[in-house]
């Protein structure tokens, strides 16, 4: 068991655990993420460790909530400041999936991926979270006058068909460009 931490301590290591943590994942994915590596590199016992997290699982998750609350942040932001209209939102999601889905592999992981806790619709809880998302992004048009005919539920199942169409494009092979083309063109038709 590792020592004892004062609050200032705690709070700093948890900061510097998710940071170098959330590198590890990203580059070397969680199924090759060792935690006595992080450990390592932040500077405590394994031990220590194991003060603040269950396992690498929880880390992982915290990680992952962490950074989906930072995206849809800058989502928000960027609609709202940049007045991004339904057609550029896509159209930049699709781009940004494209490359995060490349260069990423929290975006693509074994495990968890951020993908799936981002836009994927496996449970309630996820489901309800991403329908808000979708209404706080829709209150934001309709503050600008734009209107779409789409429900929420089809919006967010658009995000989810992106997510997933960007995630197995490697599966897809060749004919991936074809895919993305009929699917971008049948989703923007129809904002």
């Amino acid at each position: 068991m590792g020592r004892a931490y004062t609050e200032e301590e705690r709070a700093e290591l948890k900061i510097k655990l998710k940071e170098i943590a959330s590198t590890m994942f990203m580059h070397q994915g969680f199924k090759d993420f060792r935690i006595q590596e992080l450990t390592k590199q932040v500077g405590i016992s394994l031990g220590g460790f194991y003060t603040f997290y269950k396992d690498k699982e929880a880390l992982y998750e915290e990680i992952l909530r962490d950074e989906k609350h930072r995206i849809r942040k800058k989502i928000l932001t960027i609609i709202e400041e940049e007045n991004q209209t339904p057609k550029d939102f896509f159209t930049d999601l699709a781009n940004v999936l494209l490359d995060k889905t490349t260069s990423n592999k929290f975006y693509t992981n074994e495990y968890s991926s951020l993908l799936e806790t981002l836009v994927y619709n496996e449970d309630p809880v996820t489901t309800a979270d991403n329908l808000f998302f979708i209404q706080q992004i829709r209150k934001i048009w309709v503050k600008k006058g734009i209107y779409i005919s789409a429900s929420d539920q089809e919006l967010a199942s658009a995000v989810a068909m992106l997510a997933v169409l960007c995630t197995h494009k490697d599966k897809i092979g060749v004919g991936f460009d074809s895919w993305y083309q009929v699917i971008e063109k049948l989703l923007l038709d129809h904002l």
